[in-house]
């Protein structure tokens, strides 16, 4: 009965959520939070974006929301399938832990973060963005 409550509650939480990003734009609302890195530094960090990508997604201007975070919606693939084999087991699942999660994707994706960390805080991203999003 535990169980139940608490996925009940996640799910509620979870349809807020949606519901509140669908709604208010991050970028005008004082509800969503600020990213604290760019506050310091000017700079964006590698997830700057997902919440004004989410916004736009959820109202159907799926290219804005692309080009908000590309990183995100590039990297979603993998990411899902690391939760996939992390929580269900399986013969299938297990064979397929063994290359979602080797040690040279997990480093492939993090060289993947920094790399894109950098790009998205250079001249010639910044001007891609002004003309897209």
């Amino acid at each position: 009965m535990k169980r139940v409550a608490i996925v009940t509650i996640a799910a509620v939480a979870a349809v807020g959520i949606v519901l509140l990003y669908k709604h208010f734009d991050p970028t005008f609302s004082h509800f969503a939070p600020k990213c604290p890195f760019l506050l310091l530094t000017g700079y964006e960090c590698p997830s700057c974006g997902i919440q004004r990508a989410a916004h736009s997604a959820l109202n159907g201007d799926f290219q804005r929301a692309f080009w908000l975070n590309p990183f995100v919606a590039l990297v979603m693939p993998y990411f899902l399938l690391v939760v996939l084999t992390t929580f269900v087991r399986g013969r299938y699942i297990d064979s397929l832990r063994s290359i979602v999660q080797h040690r040279y994707a997990v480093y492939g994706y993090i060289a993947l973060f920094f790399i894109w960390w950098i790009l998205r805080n250079t001249a010639w991203w910044q001007k891609i963005c002004e003309n897209i999003c």
